[in-house]
């Protein structure tokens, strides 16, 4: 593979971190390592060579063949084996890590108003065995848990259905024609004419019938006031067992314990079900009547509340990494060079593969087992759905990525069908946030920038504010916007006073309009533009002028790394950018990755590397304290990250969250660059 190191110890660097130490001497034995690392869905080992190791020993020790390791090691055949070399080993020979489809447990996605109860009935499981696989349902289960089941579920669902003359029954497997009139208190020879479409003797599962509901006898449809030791409770439409059993402080297990029909079918609204008065709290808000009854005053739909979990967290997760690191053109591209080339599309995700490796390592350390799945996504939408479509999909914990926004959606469509959190890394479009609160986006909006560059800028104490707008996109609902903001509460004799100006200018126009500058007072120029050609005209222009003028420029983030924008202009105008990130070398966290990263990876990291530790980090040991909940807890979760923080709202009701903390930078004129913060703004 014609991958220099920087990708090999990419790879490398995930299989050995778990190892608890490397063997330090030369040896001619191969020991087998039993590091695994998954590349694009598929598992290999990573085997480091050691002096005197030779390819045939190293594939005899792993029972692979020689042109097995060739064909995943391009470089090998060509360049032979070094010391220290990581070499791929595939794993063909044996089962992968990961067990089969059909011998993984099940996984059924708690919906709004199911119980334990009614789950285990849909699948033909006792709840002993539900409770067994997941102890924590016994307590109480909520919407999007995942629960495991040991048995495959039926096709069929076991929910009534009713309008207001039917109730229609969907047939279970097993079922017959008595069993279901018994379970409704209707005589057989009434549903089967009503249903004569339906060979009673060979009833199929997954066929409708439908119950007249003047024939149904409800349980205790007419209770006494005699019944003294029960509460009768009247079925509310939407209502299920277990939001009936919170509301009367008991369990689901009892209420079906004194009505015995709910073994057979659900709850039908409008029945009345026994509650017995010394196993119950009554609510102070149900009146009860003089005959002993309870009506319920209002539809009681279970909500889906955000509390902090006490005891959520996890010490293990399965993890999918989603990047374009267009593994098949680097390993085919520029095979005849006797040099090593990176494809350039490639390096930014690798700096971030390996941010992210380095954080797996960090969190081990915290007693967090990660498997670490990685994804070559490359640019290409049927890729992406073929990795959502694979059997493994399901029980991953967390995704991060994928990179590009058209590619979000797709992984959102299935993570919403087993409730997995998937983070943006680097996007700005949120479109993939809504409708799904375990969506995550990183990178603010447009719309945040502009609403904290509009609050920021009015903390500023100037003489002369000036917006410089992009004749062909000017921004004028930034501008509209400001205006509100800088003149509101403002009195005529106050905005009398006050210097404000906006200049229209076209990239390349011979020169820029200066009326608005006056050279004794201070100059505060605002550039909401990201437009590259356009900026990089405007920032050269103030850098001559503030050679005669007093200029604080608040620019656009992305301006920073437009390479053809002298550094020192950045300096000259004491300008000031929120930027997502900040990375301080004095400080020893960051000199502690620094340090490691050259370990691993022999080269320095990049700025990507820190993005991809920081957003990993943060994620996983969320999900180690708190669980897959951990949404719920960010008001009180705030780890000390390397370059940035993090401050993740909901935009709406229902949907996902977006970062909006950035950090406000100023690039000094003494040639440094520095957070502002509230003691130096």
């Amino acid at each position: 593979m014609r991958l220099n190191k920087y990708v090999l110890f990419a790879i490398f660097a995930f299989a050995v971190m778990h190892s608890q130490q490397l063997v330090a001497q030369d040896t001619l034995k191969v020991n087998k390592t039993n590091n695994k690392v998954f590349i694009s869905g598929k598992p290999f080992y990573i085997h480091i060579v050691k002096r005197g190791q030779t390819l045939y020993r190293i594939a005899k020790a792993y029972n692979v063949t020689v042109e097995d390791i060739e064909k995943e090691n391009f470089n090998i055949k060509a360049e032979g084996l070094s010391v220290g070399q990581p070499v791929k080993i595939p794993i063909s020979k044996e089962k992968a890590p990961a067990p089969e489809k059909a011998d993984m447990p099940r996984i059924h996605v708690v919906d709004s108003g199911e119980t334990a109860y009614s789950i285990a009935r849909n699948y033909h499981i006792s709840l002993k065995n539900l409770y067994s696989l997941n102890p924590g349902a016994k307590d109480a289960i909520y919407r999007g848990q995942k629960l495991f089941l040991p048995e495959k579920p039926d096709t069929t669902t076991a929910k009534v259905l009713q309008d207001a003359d039917f109730i229609y029954h969907i047939i279970k497997k097993g079922e017959t024609l008595y069993s279901i009139a018994r379970a409704y208190g209707v005589k057989a020879r009434k549903i089967k004419r009503e249903n004569n479409n339906i060979d009673p003797n060979d009833l199929q599962p997954g066929q409708v019938i439908k119950i007249e509901k003047g024939e149904v006898k409800y349980a205790d449809q007419k209770p006494t006031a005699k019944k003294k030791k029960y509460y009768y409770h009247n079925v509310k439409p939407g209502e299920t067992l277990y939001s009936i059993a919170i509301k009367y402080e008991t369990t689901d297990t009892k209420i079906i314990e004194h009505n015995p029909q709910l073994t057979r079918r659900e709850l039908l609204s409008g029945e009345y079900i026994k509650l017995p008065k010394d196993e119950i709290t009554l609510p102070d808000t149900l009146p009860s009547q003089p005959d002993g009854m309870i009506t319920q005053t209002s539809d009681s739909l279970l909500q889906d509340t955000c509390q902090c979990p006490v005891d959520g967290g996890k010490d293990r997760m399965q993890v999918a990494l989603m990047l374009p690191l267009y593994s098949f053109t680097n390993d085919t591209i520029n095979r005849n060079l006797t040099y090593q080339k990176i494809y350039k599309r490639s390096r930014i995700f690798l700096d971030f593969y390996e941010g992210v490796l380095l954080a797996v390592e960090d969190m081990s350390k915290k007693g967090m087992n990660i498997d670490l799945h990685v994804f070559d996504t490359e640019n290409d939408t049927l890729k992406v759905k073929s990795i959502t479509e694979s059997s493994l999909f399901p029980y991953f914990d967390l995704i991060i990525g994928p990179v590009y926004s058209q590619n979000l959606p797709i992984v959102v469509e299935r993570a919403k069908l087993f409730d997995i959190p998937v983070v943006s890394p680097l996007s700005t479009e949120p479109d993939f946030l809504k409708n799904y609160v375990k969506g995550f986006q990183v990178s603010p909006t447009e719309h945040i920038l502009h609403r904290k560059t509009i609050a920021t800028t009015k903390e500023f104490k100037a003489d002369n504010y000036i917006i410089i707008k992009n004749g062909n996109r000017p921004e004028e609902s930034f501008v509209n916007a400001f205006k509100d903001e800088f003149f509101r509460g403002k009195t005529v004799n106050e905005i009398e006073h006050l210097g404000y100006a906006e200049i229209t200018y076209y990239a390349g126009d011979e020169e820029l309009n200066l009326d608005p500058f006056v050279d004794s007072l201070h100059n505060f120029v605002i550039l909401p533009s990201s437009d590259k050609a356009f900026v990089s005209d405007v920032v050269a222009r103030l850098n001559t002028l503030s050679e005669n003028h007093d200029i604080t420029l608040f620019g656009h983030p992305r301006m920073i790394n437009y390479e053809n924008i002298d550094i020192q202009f950045f300096h000259n105008l004491n300008t000031h950018i929120f930027n997502l990130n900040y990375i301080d070398y004095e400080s020893e966290a960051v000199l502690d990755f620094v340090y490691k990263h050259r370990k691993f990876f022999e080269k320095e990291p990049g700025k990507y590397a820190f993005y991809g530790y920081d957003i990993s980090y943060y994620f996983m040991h969320a999900y180690q304290l708190f669980g897959g909940r951990f949404y719920c807890c960010f008001d009180q979760f705030y780890p000390a990250l390397l370059q940035m923080n993090f401050n993740f709202q909901q935009q709406n009701k229902g949907s996902g969250f977006i970062n909006e903390e950035m950090l406000l930078l100023n690039f000094q004129r003494n040639y440094l660059l520095r957070p502002v913060t509230e003691s130096n703004r």
